[in-house]
């Protein structure tokens, strides 16, 4: 009885706050941008551009201004890389003999900048997990890695001490992205990741999916004369033994904090064949002025990225519905909740392209905010969305300031819900979604909900439940990742009701 008292306050709170969130809007807006009209809204393809189109005429038929002077786009200017498969080759020579991987089954690569030809000769040093780490880490130990291939493990460690709950500094240092950038900080040749599903989060279509396609930068910020790539374990076995030594010995050595590099004796020569081109996309965004004369000019961002693969090679359409037409649709939901009451502060709907290609869009909105960043309160960013059912609760991935989190727990409570307990984040969640740009200039953001999150507390038969939301990982970043119109929301929608009370707490808060 309790309980029910409770969910009918919160009913009542969400009531008298205005309108709520339309679930047959959401599931329209849903339906059409996994549709194969969009084919995947690939980044550089017209599945993306139309996607473009949809979001900013949507924002507009809601009544919002344009948040670019009289655009809703805000350019994003990119380079494309596509490799030729039949024209470039890596292989290894060692001691022991000679490796030809083959591409797409073992190896995945790519120049590390816009450039269309590129030698590979270079020789190999194992570096561990490859981190160098605000002077309480060094797997490098000093080594001069310059004109050497780096191959590093994915992932922060493998044993030892208990991993880093989630959003903790030390979780980044694992992810892929900082691998590659510090290899181009230390003026590597390269650098080969080898992939775990355990490491990486995700297992190896994931990985092949995305570099056999075009890849993306933004322009100007590669490495020249530089590859980048990625290996399966059971190629890294192979390509050690080369060498006379033994992965996995060396593997398990680099979790101690005295590992020190080990050069391989084996060299890669190879050639990479790209074509290059260069392109501008566009991040979408819309503004609901505030109501307040002085609190107006700060902001809240509601934000969900637009893009996924798009057309394959072999024709196949990458839909993405959970990843993420659902966030995308529910930003879309809460702007028409909220232009009916708007907040004492302004709000943007935020759309960024890019995602897919390592954070691109949202790293160009910071790079030259729309608004200023000091003047922005929080950000929101919604991703990939539980379909799965109902929870008990939301997970939280980014800002961790006391001020936030309070606000979060008001919301959680107002909307029936607690918080999931912080735990460990060994794939690197909290790095891999549009929130994090905004978290390293110093904006609180977060993105609540995230489904690879996992390991709700799901009502009902929750084991089923559980087992439905494991399953998406045989459908991520595949094909297979369309809408289904039997779909229970329900969980979306209690993700999507917090999001609307959060922000709503934001944007009507008085200052400290």
């Amino acid at each position: 009885m309790r309980s029910l008292f409770c969910a009918v306050l919160a009913c009542l709170a969400l009531a008298a706050q205005g309108p709520g969130v339309d679930e047959a809007a959401l599931r329209a807006h849903l339906a059409f941008l996994a549709d194969d009209v969009l084919e995947g809204r690939g980044t550089g393809q017209r599945g993306g551009d139309l996607a473009v189109r949809y979001l900013e005429t949507q924002l507009q038929v809601l009544g919002l201004q344009p948040a670019d002077g009289l655009s809703y786009r805000q350019a994003v200017r990119l380079s494309g890389l596509r490799l030729d498969v039949a024209a470039s080759s890596l292989g290894f020579e060692g001691a022991k003999g000679a490796l030809t991987p083959a591409l797409g089954t073992d190896l995945v690569m790519g120049a590390a900048a816009a450039e269309d030809a590129l030698a590979v000769d270079a020789p190999l040093v194992f570096v561990g997990h490859g981190i160098a780490a605000d002077g309480s880490r060094d797997d490098y130990k000093g080594l001069d890695v310059r004109g050497r291939i780096l191959v590093m493990l994915v992932g922060d460690r493998h044993a030892g001490p208990p991993m880093p709950l989630c959003c903790e500094p030390e979780n980044f240092y694992g992810r892929w992205t900082y691998k590659f950038e510090e290899a181009r900080r230390r003026g590597a040749a390269g650098a080969l990741l080898v992939h775990t599903a355990a490491s990486a989060g995700y297992g190896w279509p994931v990985v092949r999916n995305g570099w056999t396609q075009e890849r993306f930068q933004r322009a100007g910020s590669g490495q020249s004369g530089a590859m980048q790539g990625w290996i399966t374990e059971a190629t890294a076995i192979r390509l050690f033994a080369l060498a006379g030594q033994d992965f996995r010995a060396l593997a398990a050595g680099a979790d101690a904090p005295a590992f020190r590099p080990v050069p391989l004796e084996v060299r890669a020569k190879g050639r990479l064949r790209s074509a290059v081109r260069s392109l501008v996309q566009w991040n979408v965004a819309g503004l609901l002025p505030g109501t307040d004369p002085d609190l107006r000019k700060e902001l809240v961002i509601y934000s969900a990225h637009w893009d996924h693969f798009g057309k394959g090679v072999d024709g196949a359409i990458y839909a993405g519905a959970v990843d993420n037409g659902t966030g995308c649709a529910a930003v879309l939901a809460l702007a028409k909740a909220l232009v009916h009451q708007p907040l004492k502060r302004s709000v943007m709907f935020f759309f960024p392209c890019g995602e897919e290609q390592g954070l691109l869009g949202s790293s160009a909105y910071v790079a030259a905010p729309l608004w200023p960043l000091a003047k922005t309160a929080l950000v929101i960013n919604l991703e990939s969305l539980n379909v799965v059912g109902p929870t008990r609760d939301i997970g939280l991935l980014g800002s961790k300031e006391a001020g936030l989190r309070s606000l979060c727990a008001q919301a959680a409570a107002t909307t029936g819900l607690i918080i999931t307990p912080a735990k460990a984040d060994p794939a690197g969640l909290c790095f891999r979604s549009d929130h994090f740009p905004f978290m390293q200039a110093g904006v609180p953001a977060l993105s609540p909900g995230f489904s690879l999150d996992g390991g709700w507390d799901y009502l009902g038969d929750k084991a089923a439940a559980q087992a439905r939301a494991a399953d998406f990982m045989n459908h991520y970043h595949r094909p297979t990742d369309r809408y289904d119109p039997a779909w229970n929301l329900e969980g979306l929608m209690q993700q999507v009701r917090f999001a609307l009370e959060l922000g709503r707490l934001a944007g009507t808060a008085s200052r400290n």
